[in-house]
């Protein structure tokens, strides 16, 4: 049954059980008032309402201090609980993984061990005027993540995001990548292209607008021309967002290669 402190009106949550007057003293645990509670009999309408509650555990109360008084506490506030992002299941694999996607309910978590080896598509030819020509070889790290994310106005977005690293002899620009999202019998569900040096904030991916989203992660020269004159050895952040997911159910694993870069 729920009562109410007389003096600081703060209400209380006590079980009629520890009521074995028809009037009883009590003592409010936040002002330290004490007041009287009567005992409700078993046809009154609050006791009936409470018999159709359903029952939940709730924190121990402190004990009588006397025969006569009852020291009753408000109950606690019941934490919130912070829900983390799903993440896909990934397994070092050439392109992508070989364990199948186990969805769970909100809350579940998919943990990420992704490897992609440089591709071929990420070396480019330029001449040295010697008659001979130097490969422009940009490598994705190993450190690659993935996660979703809730979009205020696209729904649940795809997040990879990872460093691309020059390993060319020489400064590289506009390193262009391409990420795919691959089905249960790993067909290609759905492909997305961004330049290094695009990435965004948290804040930004769950507020920004899909066409805001998109516009930025196709800024060739990279957030503060962070994607241009990249000396040898040097690292480059990138992030690819996903939207319009397909059923998650149907979903396997996923790739990220470099297509293009400009060797100087």
């Amino acid at each position: 049954m729920i009562v109410t402190c007389e003096s600081c009106k703060t209400k209380f949550r006590i079980d009629p059980a520890r009521l074995k007057r028809p009037m009883n003293k009590v003592r409010c645990s936040l002002c330290g008032s004490i007041f009287t509670v009567e005992r409700p009999s078993e046809t009154s309408p609050q006791a009936l309402e409470e018999n159709l509650l359903i029952q939940m555990d709730l924190p121990d109360e402190t004990a009588a201090t006397d025969e006569d008084d009852l020291f009753i506490e408000r109950d606690r506030p019941i934490p919130e609980v912070a829900l983390e992002p799903r993440k896909p299941n990934r397994l070092k694999t050439a392109l992508f993984w070989g364990i199948p996607l186990i969805v769970f309910l909100a809350g579940s978590i998919w943990y990420v061990n992704f490897q992609n080896p440089s591709p071929p598509a990420s070396q480019q030819s330029a001449s040295t005027g010697l008659g001979e020509t130097e490969q422009a070889t940009v490598n994705i790290l190993e450190s690659t993540k993935a996660y979703f994310l809730e979009n205020s106005k696209a729904g649940q977005i795809f997040v990879v995001e990872g460093e691309a690293v020059n390993e060319s002899k020489k400064p590289v620009s506009f390193i262009l990548l391409e990420g795919k999202l691959y089905t249960t019998n790993n067909q290609v569900a759905q492909s997305q292209k961004a330049f290094c040096g695009n990435v965004m904030t948290r804040d930004e991916l769950r507020q920004l607008a899909v066409t805001e989203i998109q516009d930025r992660m196709m800024n060739r020269e990279g957030k503060n021309l962070s994607n241009v004159h990249v000396k040898p050895g040097a690292r480059v952040p990138f992030m690819l967002v996903f939207h319009n997911l397909p059923d998650l159910n149907l979903l396997n694993d996923y790739s990220v290669e470099v297509i293009s870069t400009k060797i100087e």
